[in-house]
């Protein structure tokens, strides 16, 4: 009797799925954690495993997929019970466990299937202490550009509940817990960084990146240096990732080794070590990831049990989400096991590759010399950084794309470049860091170290600084566009055009937060920045907008002593300045008027000008279709003269308008639009189709 032969589709997928039993199971928890269309994908894995006769993977499937939907639907029900007292009470009464720090704040861990909630406000407390806190709800910030800071979205990417402000609280003391556990590691890690980092290096970005990229600490980084690194592509440098705990592990084998320990030993070594170090540095999901993986490999190996790493990465991912869905939603746990997947895809690939280098397969090894055995580690080792750095680039370019709405063309080139550089980095900061007490070794070490860092800093910011290495996935912000954005404290900022004039970029934190963000998401290219103030403020605003812009031309009102004119391709600026003969002109009367004319249409930005200089500009020119109106405290202009001579059909209202007495003298033909915190940025194309 001839037996029947086996489908086989059905035979690669029997022996795929033997060969990682829980990527079903795994496959199946995505499907119930999002929802949606995805529940197929848990119907499809159990249905699978029960086709392909595999019964104790289906078994163990849906008991994965019950416990994710179990876990979730509970913390589900009890987000939802907070915020319906949170809409029928004034302020609500928690008691949880301090979780983490914030810059203001803190992140409060009410118990297990409880929420997690963000608390705003000045608290002395520490990871880990027990406390009871009433406090409201806090309106969040809506991103007005896809790309800016979403506090829904960073809420969602954290597991937490709500956003709220603190009123008061109470100590209840400090029970053993996993938060307890994170707060002593929270202080060994600041006693490490007080090794590390000097009381006059704070403002170094040598020791910033020392400290972060090697004890994942990023409170004391600047927001240049950051930038520095998000430009370049490789801001997974900056913090601990599965990277940084691989190098680690390396480090630990390669002394095992040197120091003839038996493989138990060495195993044993690098998983208490190497635990302790994802510990210390807080347990980043991307360092868990690695910690995870690497132990089930080194435990694997010890028991003389084969090692599938389709199935250890199924295995740590199941673990990480079952203990935190929440983290489906996060970037950092994504990007992790995608890059990971596609760095195990392109090793294998790479393995079956003919050599670039090395001499041709058919040669057998017993007949290398010694220079082509040399070559052929050199091809082995070049292969490998181009293959696991091209394999990481295009599988983290859509990811960043979705949620960060940027892509870094060049970034694959920056990871082959800092390969040699950051093992080196790594090794001397924690040396530095382990050593900082010890006076002759732990200086040279550090001065090493900062050199090291040094050189990192120069290799990123070089990849960062070249023509379209970090761009925007939205679309440009069109030629005849306006873009009017709310900065707080009555003042805001203007684009006329793209490229174009931006006028006024606010404070240095204003223009680092909203906007040079909201410019660069929009797409815009300013040509030119107009500075209506001569505070300092707005000058270090100016500069941060020159970082990103080099090219911009930046022109102060109050140093200019004639009309000035621009030209781009959005149009014909003329920039009307105060007469320079006012005795004893205050610098709020400084503020210039702009008349910006593209195609047929044109925009009046009077802004907060005084009236003296309005009647700088010929009558022939006051006419505008748009115009764009502040106030001046000491010069105010009649707004409806100025109507009335603009014979505009829009008009927007800047902060510092008096939008009163607006809709009373007004003819009804205007449309009015406000520039305020309830709506903090206006678009509107001036030559609509």
């Amino acid at each position: 009797m001839i037996a029947e032969r086996e489908d086989p589709v059905r035979k690669i997928f029997r022996h795929l799925f033997l060969r990682a039993p829980l990527l079903l199971p795994l496959l199946a928890v995505l499907g119930c954690l999002w929802g949606g269309e995805l529940w197929g994908l848990s119907i499809a894995a159990v249905c699978s495993a029960l086709l392909l006769n595999l019964k104790r993977i289906a078994c163990c499937t849906v008991l994965c997929a019950a416990l994710a939907f179990t876990h979730q639907n509970l913390q589900q029900r009890n987000v939802a019970r907070l915020l319906e007292q949170l809409t029928n009470h004034d302020s609500v009464e928690l008691v949880g466990t301090v979780e983490r720090r914030l810059s203001n704040g803190c992140i409060l861990d009410t118990g297990l299937n409880g929420v997690r909630v963000a608390l705003r406000g000045e608290m002395p407390w520490h990871t880990g202490d027990f406390v009871k806190v009433v406090a409201i709800e806090q309106a969040g910030q809506e991103a007005p550009v896809e790309g800016m800071f979403s506090t829904k979205a960073w809420l969602r990417s954290q597991g937490l509940a709500a956003n709220m402000r603190l009123l008061r609280s109470e100590y209840l003391g400090r029970p053993f817990s996993y938060s307890a556990l994170l707060g002593f590691a929270e202080s060994v890690r600041g006693h490490l960084l007080a090794q590390l980092m000097p009381e006059d290096g704070v403002a170094d970005r040598r020791y910033q990146v020392l400290c972060s990229l090697v004890l994942g600490d990023k409170s004391q980084a600047e927001a240049d240096t950051l930038a520095i690194f998000k430009r370049g592509g490789c801001l997974h440098a900056f913090a601990v990732s599965g990277l940084h705990v691989g190098i680690v592990s390396s480090l630990l084998y390669l002394i095992a080794r040197l120091g003839r320990l038996s493989p138990r030993m060495r195993t044993v070594l690098v998983l208490v070590v190497s635990g302790l170090y994802v510990l210390v540095t807080g347990l980043a999901v991307p360092a868990l990831r690695a910690y995870l993986m690497i132990a089930l490999v080194l435990l694997g190996l010890e028991l003389r049990r084969p090692v599938s790493y389709l199935n250890i990465w199924s295995l740590a991912a199941l673990i990480v989400l079952l203990l935190s869905p929440w983290q489906l939603h996060n970037a950092g746990f994504v990007l992790s096991f995608a890059v990971y997947a596609a760095i195990g895809v392109g090793i294998k690939i790479c393995m079956t590759e003919r050599p670039w280098l090395a001499p041709d397969d058919y040669i057998p090894l017993r007949l290398y010399t010694p220079w082509h055995d040399r070559l052929r580690r050199l091809d082995v080792m070049i292969r490998g950084l181009v293959y696991v750095s091209l394999s990481a680039w295009l599988i983290s370019q859509p990811i960043t794309a979705a949620y960060f709405h940027s892509v870094t063309p060049f970034s694959f080139l920056t990871n082959i470049a800092i390969s040699p550089v950051l093992p080196i980095v790594m090794c001397l900061g924690l040396l530095a860091a382990l050593t900082g007490a010890v006076p002759l070794l732990g200086g040279s070490l550090k001065w090493i170290a900062l050199q090291s860092s040094s050189a990192l800093i120069a290799v990123v910011e070089f990849f960062g600084a070249l023509p379209g290495a970090y761009l925007p996935t939205t679309e440009p912000l069109p030629p005849s566009e306006v873009m009017v954005g709310y900065l707080g404290y009555g003042s805001a900022f203007t684009v006329l055009g793209n490229p174009g004039l931006v006028i006024d970029s606010g404070s240095e934190l204003s223009a680092r937060f909203r906007t040079e963000p909201a410019l660069f998401y929009s797409g815009c290219q300013p040509a030119a920045l107009l500075l209506t103030s001569r505070s300092k403020e707005s000058c270090e605003g100016a500069q941060v907008l020159k970082g990103t812009w080099p090219s911009m031309s930046v022109l102060d009102a109050a140093l200019c002593k004639k009309q000035l004119e621009l030209s781009t391709s959005a149009g014909e600026y003329d920039i009307y300045l105060p007469p320079a003969d006012i005795p004893r002109k205050l610098a709020a009367d400084d503020a210039p008027v702009v008349k910006w004319r593209s195609g047929e249409r044109s925009v009046l930005y009077v802004g907060n000008a005084a009236s003296f200089t309005y009647e700088l500009i010929p009558p022939e020119e006051r006419r505008a279709d748009i115009l764009i109106l502040g106030c001046n405290a000491r010069h105010p202009l009649e707004l409806m003269e100025l109507a009335q001579e603009c014979s505009c059909r829009t008009l927007v209202l800047l902060p510092s308008a008096n939008v009163a007495s607006v809709d009373a003298e007004l003819p009804e033909n205007v449309e009015i639009l406000q520039v305020s915190e309830e709506t903090p940025l206006l678009r509107f194309n001036i030559n609509p189709l």
